[in-house]
């Protein structure tokens, strides 16, 4: 396909195709607190609700959460006057923000000046070490509060609609964060398509039971001094759940159960899944509330069935690896979600010995094809194959019985 000529690259720049418009600002440290608080008018809602104006939604970004330490260092560097990088604010709607990047300073300084915690480990003011912002000398809490942090804002008429908004904010936010830490797709996808689907796939990653199979402890946000050594929710694979969480990988399994449904349709196969996740919820976003509660069920009770059938096995190549994968993951979702066996899953239940046998069987004759090297749309459509001849065997096996 032949390049665009000078001419052709001018009139598209001076359309504004893809141009940012923004605007500055800056906010004083003493008014922080109040600020975040602010209300406004829910929007299309005539009973008088509101919501936050500056939405710092706890799942907002990244699930990686600042020690006291660091809030403690963000606070001396404003009473050093060091220069702290400015927030971005993307403006969902006409005075009503969002937080692209900068939601962890907003918080320590809204928590600071709440009385939420006491600065600790700081390196040149280390006297002040123990005190609120209350116990601060009248002097330095007069200094700080001069303080200003500065922003950024992504003005709503950035982008003509919804799509494009969301291709912008996409844009933005990954390459706010290049860097630093390489985000990882679900990071993204909750930054930029959060909604109704979004939510759920978060809530359902909350389920014990998932957490369990994937060793993601009960109580990831917990302090680790904290976490009770014969916990069941701690074994051999915590500090890899426990990364898995923070990369916000147990919400993407989650939305991936959904979409995985629909692979027959995906001809990448796992190739480029992550582009299929982000079209998937993208549209999953505009289901009806029905539609939605029927997926919150169907999740529920597949992850349900499984966690009684298989345990902590569910997701493993049972008889060859102890490590929960995705590659089995997906189909044995899949298939444990279809109807002839949803019909027989008080059988499987009742004989789920049978169930594992079947499958160690099959893991053993197929071990390649479950190795994770093999990501195609062949593969996947061999992997849901396999899996369900697996559950089919066992259910004939057991209505022999």
């Amino acid at each position: 396909m032949p390049k665009a000529t000078d001419e052709e690259l001018n009139s598209r720049y001076a359309k504004g195709e893809i141009r940012i418009v923004t605007e500055s600002a800056r906010y004083s440290l003493a008014g922080i607190l109040t600020m975040l608080q602010g209300t406004a008018p829910l929007e299309g809602d005539s009973s008088g609700k509101t919501e936050p104006r500056y939405k710092l939604d706890p799942e907002y970004q990244r699930r990686h959460r600042w020690s006291v330490e660091r809030k403690s260092r963000l606070i001396e560097s404003f009473l050093m006057n060091v220069p702290v990088p400015p927030v971005f604010l993307y403006e969902r709607d006409l005075a009503r923000y969002e937080v692209m990047d900068g939601r962890q300073r907003l918080t320590a300084l809204s928590e600071f000046y709440g009385g939420k915690f006491a600065l600790k480990g700081l390196q040149h003011w280390s006297d002040l070490d123990g005190r609120t912002y209350s116990q601060l000398p009248s002097k330095v809490r007069d200094g700080i509060d001069r303080r200003y942090i500065s922003s950024i804002i992504l003005l709503k008429e950035t982008a003509a609609d919804e799509k494009q908004a969301a291709m912008l904010k996409k844009i933005v936010f990954e390459r706010l964060n290049s860097g630093g830490v390489e985000l990882t797709g679900q990071e993204t996808r909750n930054a930029v398509y959060n909604g109704p689907l979004n939510q759920l796939c978060l809530n359902l990653s909350e389920n014990e039971s998932f957490r369990l199979m994937w060793g993601i402890p009960l109580d990831p946000m917990a302090d680790e001094d904290n976490q009770v050594e014969d916990s069941e929710a701690t074994d051999e694979s915590t500090d890899t759940g426990r990364r898995m969480f923070e990369k916000m990988e147990d919400v993407e399994l989650v939305l991936r159960f959904f979409a995985y449904r629909q692979i027959d349709s995906f001809r990448a196969g796992l190739n480029k899944i992550s582009d299929f996740l982000d079209l998937f919820l993208m549209a999953g976003n505009r289901f009806s509330p029905d539609l939605l509660r029927s997926y919150r069920d169907m999740f529920q009770s597949t992850v349900a069935f499984l966690w009684s059938a298989l345990e902590s096995d569910a997701y493993r190549v049972i008889g060859i690896s102890r490590r929960s994968t995705k590659i089995v993951y997906d189909p044995v979702m899949y298939v444990a979600n279809s109807a002839e066996v949803i019909d027989a899953r008080d059988r499987l239940l009742a004989g789920k010995d049978v169930l594992r046998a079947k499958l160690i069987a099959m893991y053993s004759d197929h071990q390649a094809l479950f190795s994770g090297r093999r990501t195609n749309f062949k593969d996947t459509q061999e992997r849901n194959a396999r899996v369900r001849e697996a559950f089919a065997s066992a259910i004939t096996t057991l209505g022999r019985a």
